[in-house]
């Protein structure tokens, strides 16, 4: 079939589906407020860190590390950010029904007088892909949720890394309506991972600043380092040093995307003394250096 005659029909003569139209991090000031009276998305937002508070449709959810939230197509949003410790969030904004026949604008409508707040081809159905009509708040110590969020820092990674790529983005957003769906319906299925391997892996993450020897870690999951070793081969698919490196090089980028801080003070926050070590293995495993990765061009 030729590619105009697929692209008039849209995927195996799917008419509309969802796709990704914004993804970012923001991290707020000290009390800052930010409130829009309209957003045309189905909104998905993780707290990376920090404390703060979300109010939408009458509803006040206070948001903490590690939730997630779940706003409804057409919803107003005020985020309110704690004065003392405020909140960076990451979020990800997907149209759930957008016709194939029209090329996605990669941009959420949330400013008055934007046309694309009237777009035809952006809608929420009829029937509604997604029925969750208020927010829904979720924490990672779930699976859906822990899902959504993982899922999610990808999208952000890749929406604004890269240029846009339409089929990318619907497919991704099929896959976020997917995750929105599990965890309305409350599929917290176990993924078959050892508590001691979250207890584990939680402490690392809330410990990337200390030298977190094996050891250390064995000890938080009441195992030996051998069994720690071997459950994270088994069920993480690499060593425990590796892990560690990883998740610190994942906290880096999140600074780096989302605070004004130097690539030196992101390197000692995340347990690398050295910094030029740090921009070395920051390069090879994101194909940037730091400063280059780092950016303060990026809104909710």
């Amino acid at each position: 079939m030729p590619r105009e005659e697929r692209s008039a029909m849209g995927d195996e003569g799917i008419e509309a589906g969802p796709v990704v139209v914004a993804a970012n991090w923001y991290a707020f000031r000290p009390g800052e407020t930010i409130r829009h009276e309209r957003v045309r998305s189905q909104c998905y937002l993780w707290v990376v860190d920090g404390r703060g508070e979300v109010r939408s449709a009458g509803a006040s959810v206070p948001l903490r590390s590690g939730m997630v939230l779940t706003l409804p197509w057409d919803h107003d949003i005020e985020y309110v950010a704690d004065s003392r410790s405020p909140f960076r969030l990451g979020t990800v904004h997907v149209v759930p029904r957008h016709s194939h026949t029209v090329p996605v604008v990669p941009r959420v409508a949330h400013v008055p007088e934007d046309p694309l707040l009237e777009d035809p081809a952006r809608s929420a159905g009829p029937p509604p892909p997604l029925r969750v009509t208020s927010p829904l708040v979720g924490d990672t110590a779930s699976d859906a949720s822990r899902r959504i969020a993982d899922l999610g820092r990808y999208v952000v990674q890749r929406y604004c890394e890269s240029s846009y790529d339409e089929s990318v983005f619907r497919a991704l957003g099929e896959l976020m309506v997917a995750e929105s769906e599990a965890l309305r319906c409350g599929h917290t299925a176990t993924r078959g991972i050892p508590a001691a391997v979250d207890v584990m892996t939680d402490y690392v993450r809330s410990h990337l600043r200390s030298p977190l020897r094996v050891a250390e870690i064995a000890d938080v999951g009441g195992c030996s380092a051998a069994t720690a070793e071997r459950l994270f081969s088994r069920h993480l698919g690499s060593s425990v040093a590796a892990w560690v490196r990883s998740a610190r090089l994942r906290e880096a980028a999140t600074l780096l995307s989302t605070t004004s801080l130097r690539v030196g003070e992101v390197a000692r926050a995340v347990g690398f003394a050295d910094q030029l070590y740090f921009s070395r293995v920051f390069r090879a495993t994101y194909g940037v250096p730091p400063s280059a990765y780092a950016s303060s061009a990026l809104r909710p």
